[in-house]
């Protein structure tokens, strides 16, 4: 399935992005397109003898993108890299010469070069590079840096007798430069060797879909694979005699090619992990792991398991998770990590033996007491495994066509999470569950639990899978019930590459968040002029039912940049952080950090680092629903320009009104309202260019579903250029989560704009986008309970006697403060009374003492009220009123 999805998006990416060569509308914004060679090896330059004289290689790096105007150096996530611009040669003006032809001027675009360095210290992994320019930093690509010898692909090698000769123990930096290239390496090997030949395409951002060979001398086919995960590719073969073996190396179905299909081919005896068992530990724990791949050291035969028809081995292990306590809610993995594992916890291990260094994997952070699974062929439900709930089971399928049986107890009314992830921890398996009664299996409770549809972006970052979604089962009655866990490809895929974890569990409400520069469509970074904004989609993930409003911050923030606190509400899971750079903030590039907090149950905060994100391979606005190939960052990357923004946009939310009893109220600050309400705020645009224009605002979603958002916002007037004032009208939803949402407005504005200041011609019309700071609604509750006020005993209180009211609360909106009681008896009633009573925090009743005076008027007492206070927030009062009728008699 994982393949299936990344291939598809892959082709319709390539063909959207292959039409759309120039660079995206707006202002101009540094990208980068292609990088080349896409890493290279650790440790100073290479020391060259030619002639008898010492010769220095440097790293030199190509790359290509647009807006890449004036570029400074490279900026890479691992501060032991350096990367040089190298300034092009400029020919000399020789003035004698009339007819010499003028200097070429640089191109944007590209290709630009650059000298890179790498430290003798920096480890072996992949790392983000980013180009600096006059217009501010790029996206990120992919560049690894290896520890075996490293060449660049040399055409012609198009046929067997151009074949490229290396060494075992290479890594070929290449491009398919057309549909039809064709690349051919040669090596020579011993009998027995076990050689893996890796080549690496999706993992370096690259958009080719390679496919390779490998043959003998007589042209025996020996092994072949493409799509080993997402677009990598990797095939091994056990050499049967010795002599040279040949690598052949195209575009699968010859589609596509150019500049951008570039690649890493790695030809080695190392070793290489293609799982790890269990794929999931408990933090803070040593644990011993089974790897399960190729070329390693005193392993033995996995089983008969094999990974594309290629028999595996295994080895045990001991890994040992970081001991930062907060690694546990962090995926520090510096391998390519797509949307769909991105929510993930874990670490990256790497195996070291004398063979080499093998290929990095993650591991994940169990959330419950780790358990693994004992019946290997599966299991019935009369011989179902016990769970020892809580807990989290690690599986996997393996013999064809078999399913997994387990059980537990549960108690009447107890309520746990029941989940299982596959693809979301890497694995290309399709899972589905159900959960039965352990009395009779064929009782299905759940249903069959399948694909889940939800996303964290419908297309921004597209984390859909064909893992079930969290499943929250209550069991009806004390006993024992089943789970069913099958796989949908069961009868061809077994083995550990079919990993799965299962877990049972009470909710343990959570969250993470990802934030990405504003740009759902195309590859950006966070670039900010003097004067403007910089905006990052803010992602929610909610985890086992989480409710609480996450506040989400930015830290490290340069002199002159600031950002006002986004509030992600309690019913919302979208927001837009805006950092404001000042007219006079200094130029900068730098990382910095976003963290999320919010409440958890225990009263301590939950405090989570915003994982970054980008766009990897884009699309035209024109294709919006097609969902983007994008990717977590390793760092969160800002730029403050020079260059003055052109306009910006400020709510006044000191103007705001509302309407109460048909007339319109002034809403103080900070803005508060009630469940149900409706009002409206001004806005005004300062220009700063000369050029002004009519200005379009749209006011960001803040959740997948507009028509289920609790708070939602039209615009009731555009700003024009003779009038730079807007309205917004504020809708707050009957059914709204209380809380504090933040919403942020864009404006969108075609003003003209010329690349070279110099120029006597104004340029063309661009869009230019401003946002607004987050505007912060707070939500009140209209009521925090149901409730329902009893009988008086008999209806009727008798003089100089009492009678017991019950008042009963069913509590909303997770509300677990007191309430106080009041009784109110109809004006005009006198000598019928009650003292005020108080329903403590944590419980639902409490009794109402109603006296009737001795000298009380007897007969009926019509409508009294009982009036029950509750306190939201400490300081909101919410009253509910019920009204009750009862007999004052002799």
């Amino acid at each position: 399935m994982r393949r299936l999805v990344f291939g598809l998006l892959t082709l319709v990416l390539c063909g959207t992005v292959a039409a759309q060569q120039a660079p995206p509308p707006g202002l101009p914004t540094a990208r980068i397109q292609n990088v080349f060679p896409a890493g290279a090896k650790v440790g100073p330059p290479q020391v060259i003898r030619a002639f008898g004289a010492v010769l220095m290689s440097t790293h030199v790096v190509t790359i290509t993108g647009s807006d890449l105007d004036e570029p400074e150096k490279l900026y890479f996530s691992h501060p032991g890299i350096k990367g040089e611009y190298i300034v092009p040669p400029v020919a000399p003006v020789d003035p004698k010469k009339k007819d010499m032809p003028a200097p070429k001027k640089m191109v944007p675009a590209g290709p630009h070069k650059f000298r890179v360095t790498i430290a003798a210290d920096v480890p072996p992994g992949t790392y983000d590079l980013r180009v600096i320019g006059k217009y501010g930093v790029s996206n990120p690509r992919a560049f690894v840096v290896g520890n075996i010898n490293e060449v660049s692909e040399k055409e012609p090698n198009n046929d067997v007798p151009e074949a490229q000769r290396v060494e075992l123990g290479t890594t070929v930096n290449g491009v398919l430069t057309a549909a039809t290239d064709v690349d051919y390496t040669v090596f020579a090997g011993k009998k027995g060797q076990r050689v893996v030949v890796s080549c690496l395409a999706s993992s370096i951002d690259a958009r080719a879909t390679p496919m390779i060979e490998v043959f003998d001398t007589t042209g025996r086919k020996l092994a072949v694979n493409r799509n080993y995960r997402d677009s990598d590719a990797v095939a091994d073969v056990i050499l049967p005699e010795d002599g040279d073996y040949y690598v052949r190396l195209f575009q699968f179905a010859y589609q596509g090619g150019g500049p951008d299909y570039v690649y890493r081919l790695t030809i080695s005896t190392g070793p290489w992990i293609d799982a790890v068992f269990p794929p999931i530990v408990e933090p803070g724990k040593p644990s011993q792991v089974t790897l399960y791949g190729r070329n390693l050291p005193n392993s033995q035969p996995a089983d008969g398991f094999t990974v594309d028809g290629r028999p595996l081995e295994k080895l045990t292990v001991t890994v040992t998770p970081p001991a930062d306590p907060n690694a546990t809610t962090q995926l520090n993995f510096h391998g390519r990590i797509a949307p769909v594992t991105a929510l993930q916890d874990g670490f990256e291990y790497t195996f070291k033996g004398p063979n080499g260094t093998s290929n990095p994997v993650p591991i994940y952070f169990a959330r419950e007491k780790l358990a693994i699974k004992k019946n290997a062929g599966g299991s019935t439900p009369a011989n179902a495994e016990a769970l020892p709930v809580p807990c989290e089971l690690a599986g996997f399928i393996a013999r064809r066509g078999e399913s997994d049986w387990y059980s537990f107890d549960a108690k009447k009314g107890e309520q746990l999470y029941v989940e299982v992830a596959s693809e979301r921890i890497g694995m290309e398996a399709d899972f589905y569950f159900s959960v039965r009664d352990g009395k009779d299996p064929k009782r299905d409770l759940s249903g069959e639990q399948d694909d889940d549809p939800d996303s964290l972006h419908p297309f921004g970052f597209f984390t859909r899978t064909s893992d079930p979604a969290p499943y929250k089962f209550t069991a009806p009655e004390d006993g024992k019930y089943l789970i069913l866990v099958g796989c949908r490809e069961a009868s061809v895929l077994t083995g550990p590459r079919s990993n799965y974890r299962l877990r049972v569990s009470p909710a343990k409400p959570d969250f993470r968040a990802v934030a990405m520069p504003y740009s759902r469509h195309y590859q950006t970074a966070g670039n900010a002029w003097q004067g403007g904004t910089q905006a990052y989609d803010v992602f929610l993930h909610r985890i086992d039912g989480y409710t609480g409003a996450v506040a989400v911050t930015a830290e490290g923030l340069p002199a002159g940049v600031t950002a006002k606190p986004l509030t992600i509400g309690p019913g919302a899971r979208w927001g837009t952080l805006v950092l404001n750079a000042a007219p006079t903030a200094a130029a900068f590039v730098g990382p910095i950090t976003l963290k999320a907090t919010g409440p958890a149950a225990d009263g301590k905060p939950l405090v989570r680092a915003v994982r970054p994100a980008s766009v990897t391979w884009g699309t035209s606005q024109a294709n919006a629903n097609v969902p983007v190939i994008a990717r977590l960052d390793q760092s969160l990357v800002l730029s403050v320009r020079p260059e003055k923004a052109l306009f910006s946009i400020a709510p006044e939310p000191a103007n705001a009104t509302i309407k109460l009893n048909g007339k319109d109220e002034k809403l103080t600050a900070p803005l508060t309202v009630k469940q149900g309400d409706k009002f409206t705020m001004p806005l005004k645009v300062t220009w700063v260019s000369p050029d002004k224009q009519n200005v379009t605002l749209t006011a960001e979603p803040i959740a997948p579903n507009a028509q289920n958002s609790p708070v939602t916002v039209q615009v009731g007037t555009q700003p024009t250029k003779e009038k730079p004032e807007g309205v917004l009208n504020f809708d707050v939803k009957p059914a709204a989560q209380p809380g504090v949402y933040a919403i942020t407005v864009k404006g969108v504005a075609q003003v003209p704009f010329t690349r070279d200041p110099m120029a006597k011609q104004k340029g063309g019309n661009v869009p230019v986008e401003e946002f607004t700071e987050p505007i912060l609604v707070t939500v009140l509750p209209v009521s925090l309970a149901k409730l329902t006020v009893g009988n008086i005993p008999n209806n009727t209180v008798k003089l100089g006697m009492t009678a017991e009211l019950t008042i009963k609360v069913e509590r909303q909106y997770g509300f677990a403060g007191e309430f106080k009681v009041k009784f109110a008896p109809p004006m005009g009633t006198t000598g019928v009374t009650a003292d005020e009573v108080t329903i403590p925090a944590g419980k639902d009743e409490a009794k109402l003492v109603v006296k009737a005076a001795a000298d009380a008027k007897p007969g009926n007492v019509s409508n009294a009220v009982v009036t029950v206070t509750a306190l939201y927030d400490q300081k909101h009062a919410i009253t509910h009123e019920a009204k009750v009728t009862f007999t004052v008699a002799k």
